[in-house]
């Protein structure tokens, strides 16, 4: 029998080889091949430090490979993008190096391992504000869609709510995710009962009618006012007081 991790390992260092022989100054292994809990059919993601494409596919020994160029400063950059930093800081604390001749990632995880959320606190509060803002948008669709619009823009609008809303409130929370397909659960467990069962609607994970998906959708952009308010401006408290009355107030006035 294959072992799966340990041929995407040398798939890995194959392709590592190739990307030094490229100009990269340092490769890195992450995702679910570095920490050790791939599937058979996942990804291969390396890290190349240096000057190429942003990112770009491959097929390689039956295995798809994903390669990101990144500079170092912009890895770094990263590190202060509060959308960003909760997965890339994990990324780069559990990198495997395949090839770091001139320790480039080596501090680049040293960084990671002392990075701190405190680091970013205040920029975190603001993109949180402006996101909960920004995203009043969606549920004035949402609401004009469920209302004789599209079933199908709908149904996007609120998948786009139930997807992105978490991803806000993760970095609300200050989570930090080895995997992006942990966002939702991490969560939904620091949230509780109300955002779980109106996730779990909103997302098709439970059975549910169309107008029971949307207003599941609407509810979740309501907790997410509510766990956020205190970060919101004047203005933006009126835009999003406006959204959740066009949404007729999913968990009353607030």
């Amino acid at each position: 029998m294959v072992d799966h991790l340990a041929d995407a390992r040398r798939v890995a260092e194959v392709v590592a080889g190739e990307l030094v022989a490229a100009g990269a100054r340092a490769v890195v292994l992450v995702g679910s091949v570095a920490r050790g809990d791939a599937r058979p059919e996942s990804d291969i993601d390396l890290v190349a430090l240096g000057d190429g494409p942003a990112g770009r596919l491959s097929v390689r020994g039956g295995r798809q490979v994903s390669v990101s160029w990144r500079t170092a400063e912009e890895v770094r950059a990263a590190f202060r993008r509060p959308a960003d930093a909760g997965g890339v800081v994990p990324a780069w604390c559990g990198a495997v190096p395949l090839a770091d001749p001139h320790g480039e990632a080596a501090a680049l995880t040293a960084e990671a391992l002392a990075w701190d959320w405190r680091l970013v606190d205040a920029a975190a509060d603001a993109w949180v504000a402006e996101q909960v803002t920004g995203w009043a948008e969606e549920v004035h669709r949402l609401v004009g869609q469920s209302d004789g619009g599209g079933a199908r823009a709908a149904a996007v609008q609120r998948g786009l709510l139930a997807v992105h809303l978490a991803a806000i409130l993760a970095v609300h929370h200050r989570l930090r995710y080895d995997s992006e397909n942990r966002i939702w659960d991490l969560v939904a467990d620091r949230e509780g009962p109300q955002w779980t069962a109106a996730q779990d609607v909103a997302l098709g994970v439970v059975p549910a009618t169309a107008a029971e998906m949307s207003a599941a959708a609407l509810r979740l952009y309501a907790l997410a006012v509510r766990r956020t308010a205190d970060l919101l401006d004047a203005n933006q408290a009126a835009v999003v007081r406006l959204a959740l009355e066009v949404a007729g107030n999913p968990l009353g006035r607030w």
